[in-house]
């Protein structure tokens, strides 16, 4: 899991950007020490994307992956079905 300060990050940012549901995946979903933090989005306007992005990015205490689930595709069902929901 992420820390408590990642979480907090990732939450302000979804409020900013007003997202509709932030999904936490990957390695970072189930080990305190991932080497990066893999979280899947809804509800981001496609011009602000990048935007949202870079912010989590600067702010984190690790890379990130920001995947945006618009798509539907079997990846991204698989994220909707075996991610932790942090937001929405």
């Amino acid at each position: 899991m992420i820390s408590k300060k990642d979480k907090s990050l990732i939450l302000k940012y979804a409020r900013k950007y007003k997202l509709k549901k932030v999904i936490l995946f990957g390695s970072s979903k189930d080990r305190i020490d991932a080497k990066d933090i893999d979280i899947a989005i809804i509800g981001i306007a496609p011009e602000l994307f990048f935007d949202f992005y870079w912010e989590v990015y600067r702010d984190l205490s690790k890379p990130i992956d920001v995947i945006d689930l618009r798509k539907d595709c079997l990846f991204n069902r698989l994220i909707k079905k075996e991610g932790v929901v942090l937001y929405g």
